[in-house]
């Protein structure tokens, strides 16, 4: 039988069985009710399901469907089924620096030897006729002078923690610690 990890195959599900002597602490050994998941005299959390210890710095579940035998419990994130869902794509708009430094320093050398041949007011006028117009027509022809702005998409996927039992969404009681 062939068994996707994290996966519970269906026919298991029917028969969910817990893990190990369920009226005995599996940290200390003491007795404690059959149905805890917590143990007063050694002060210790452990798994409803695998009974393994969880600490603080685990991720911790529990089942919310109140139909479920496994509803208030703690679950470990090894005895849960995991699952990612895709969510919709974060767009935003990130600009983009233009050429205009190295248009600005073109035009003003051809303003320069404008002026050199013909008068200051000559230079001056075509050079900001040239950057202005010039500029305009090249940006509108897909060269980037002054700057262009694109949408960033990154994809996203969230994790959705489901019970073992009833396979209905869980509340997560402490994140992992990082």
């Amino acid at each position: 039988m062939n068994i996707e990890q994290g996966k519970i195959p269906e026919e298991a599900k029917d028969e969910l069985q817990r893990r190990g002597d369920v009226t005995k602490c599996p940290i200390c050994g003491s007795q404690v009710d059959a149905e805890a998941y917590f143990c007063a005299t050694c002060q210790n959390y452990f798994c409803f399901h695998c009974r393994a210890r969880v600490l603080e710095s685990e991720l911790q579940l529990q089942c919310v469907n109140q139909d479920c035998d496994y509803y208030g419990k703690l679950i470990c994130s090894a005895c849960e089924d995991h699952h990612e869902k895709d969510e919709p794509p974060s767009l935003y708009l990130e600009p983009e620096d233009g050429y205009w430094p190295a248009w600005l320093l073109v035009v003003l050398v051809v303003g320069a030897v404008i002026w050199y041949f013909t008068s200051f007011w000559w230079g001056a006028g075509m050079a900001i006729v040239l950057y202005a117009g010039g500029g305009y027509g090249m940006q509108r022809a897909g060269l980037n002078l002054f700057g262009k702005t694109r949408q960033v998409e990154y994809q996203r996927k969230s994790e959705v923690h489901t019970c073992i039992s009833c396979e209905e969404p869980v509340k997560v009681l402490r994140e992992r610690a990082t």
